[in-house]
């Protein structure tokens, strides 16, 4: 190849480098220029970056009042509000609040002119601030969307409309729904002293703690003996359920017509150690129901909840009691006459000297300390058949006929003196009503209480089994 052709050859593969690079070079700044731009967009897109943590105070604005909420050294507090009723703060919501707004970041923007404003709710906004110090961040929250995917908002002194998630712009907006403690019962169960339940107006159960603190059973039944535990239980309980909607306050009469609760099914009345008391009267409803209302006798605040969350309404007193009748420990006891069909024996105890005595009718009386381990077993398992007695269901407004005489008599001589008899008087060869010295105690007693593996007569027969055994050996 000549000389000339090589040149030619060499300036044509120089333009063409040349030519790429200046075309890497093009594309790569017009690639940037993408990618700035893209970054600008997202940027423009973030409506707030603060610290969560830093903001000492909220603004809300809510068709039903507004509000001003600071941190104050007992936490969240409501410190200024044009609303005319009490309320219980959610603090959890205000937290929600300043968590969302920190990083809020719109999905998109839009082209809306002022005069479409309205068609987004944002011609007259809801309004809600946070504040650090003298610095506000302040947002005006318009309508849903129609799918139900966005909230529209705007930002002060700019014309852009955006649009955010729907689930953070529902939160951000709230009502007094999101803003009231939503919890039915805002004590702590530990503070409750006092609870009573009223179902169409009868008392189901009274409950109170005494000056030991403990519970006492003040109706239907008078001193019942109580099963803490089960008090403990449902408290704990009541104290965790939540409210799904404040529904309005009541204004007048036909209010509480409106949610049928002039004539309230149920009434639950609370009561804590510092004298502050509560009554929540809730409205009938049916199985087929989902939810029911009830109205705070105290403030006139109606409410709405899950139908699956008040089964506490149908508690009995008997869930509440231990189901023995009459249980005293034995060194509360001197002596036990127990009286069962043809059957007739007498348990002393003499703890102060340690003695224990077995004083069958037909036979002399048996010294239970000193004996066999069998029979001083037997001994201390058959007071406690008795004292354990338990019933099988309650009958408080059983009849009772005058005319027939108990079959089992349990008579005790107390250490302090006192003497406590229980009866049982039969209704037929299954069942007994329980009497406490004279007074019918509402309390059903079955057969097999007495005459069951665990019952009275099997323990008398072991230990007569056992002091037989003894003397032979």
């Amino acid at each position: 190849m000549s000389t000339k052709k090589i040149r030619i050859l060499i300036f044509v593969l120089i333009g063409l480098l040349i030519t790429g690079i200046c075309g890497y070079i093009a594309v790569d700044t017009l690639k940037s220029r993408e990618e700035q731009a893209a970054i600008e967009e997202a940027n423009s897109l973030t409506l707030f970056d603060f610290d969560e943590n830093s903001i000492d105070k909220v603004d809300l604005q809510f068709p039903e009042g507004n509000f001003t909420v600071e941190n104050t050294a007992d936490g969240w507090t409501i410190t200024e509000t044009d609303y005319s009723y009490p309320i219980t703060l959610n603090s959890f919501y205000i937290n929600t609040i300043c968590n969302y707004m920190s990083t809020l970041t719109a999905m998109k923007k839009l082209s809306i002119t002022p005069e479409e404003l309205s068609a987004y709710g944002l011609d007259s906004p809801q309004k809600l601030t946070c504040s650090q110090g003298s610095t506000e961040y302040t947002l005006y929250i318009g309508n849903a969307s129609a799918t139900q995917e966005y909230y529209y908002v705007m930002l002060p002194d700019n014309s852009i409309v955006y649009a955010i998630d729907f689930d953070k712009g529902e939160i951000m907006k709230g009502g007094l729904s999101y803003l009231k403690d939503p919890y039915m019962i805002s004590w702590m169960d530990v503070n409750i002293n006092y609870v009573r339940l009223e179902q169409k107006n009868k008392v189901s159960f009274e409950i109170e703690k005494d000056e030991q603190n403990r519970w006492q059973m003040a109706a239907p039944l008078k001193d019942a003996p109580l099963n803490s535990a089960n008090i403990n239980s449902m408290l704990t309980s009541l104290t965790r359920l939540q409210i799904d909607t404040f529904v309005k306050m009541v204004e007048n009469p036909e209010d509480l017509t409106e949610y049928h609760l002039n004539d309230p099914a149920y009434q639950l009345a609370l009561k804590t150690e510092n004298g502050e008391a509560m009554t929540i009267d809730f409205a009938k409803f049916s199985k087929e129901d989902t939810s029911v209302y009830l109205v705070y006798e105290e403030t006139g605040q109606i409410a709405q909840m899950s139908v699956n969350s008040v089964s506490f309404l149908q508690t009995q007193a008997s869930e509440l009691m231990t189901d023995k009748i009459y249980s005293p420990d034995i060194s509360e006891v001197s002596e036990l006459e127990v009286q069962a069909d043809d059957l007739h024996f007498i348990l002393k105890t003499d703890l102060a000297n340690n003695k224990a005595f077995f004083c069958p009718d037909d036979a002399e009386q048996t010294e239970i300390n000193g004996n066999t381990d069998e029979v001083q077993k037997a001994f201390n398992e058959l007071f406690q058949s008795v004292s354990n007695l338990t019933y099988d269901s309650l009958e408080l407004d059983a009849e009772i006929d005058e005319t027939i005489q108990p079959t089992v008599i349990f008579h005790y001589m107390l250490t302090d003196g006192s003497e406590m008899e229980l009866s049982l008087v039969p209704i037929d060869d299954t069942f007994y009503q329980a009497f406490l010295n004279g007074e019918y105690t509402g309390k059903i007693v079955r057969r097999r209480a007495l005459s069951g593996n665990a019952g009275v007569l099997t323990y008398y027969e072991k230990l007569t089994d056992a002091i037989a055994l003894s003397s032979e050996s």
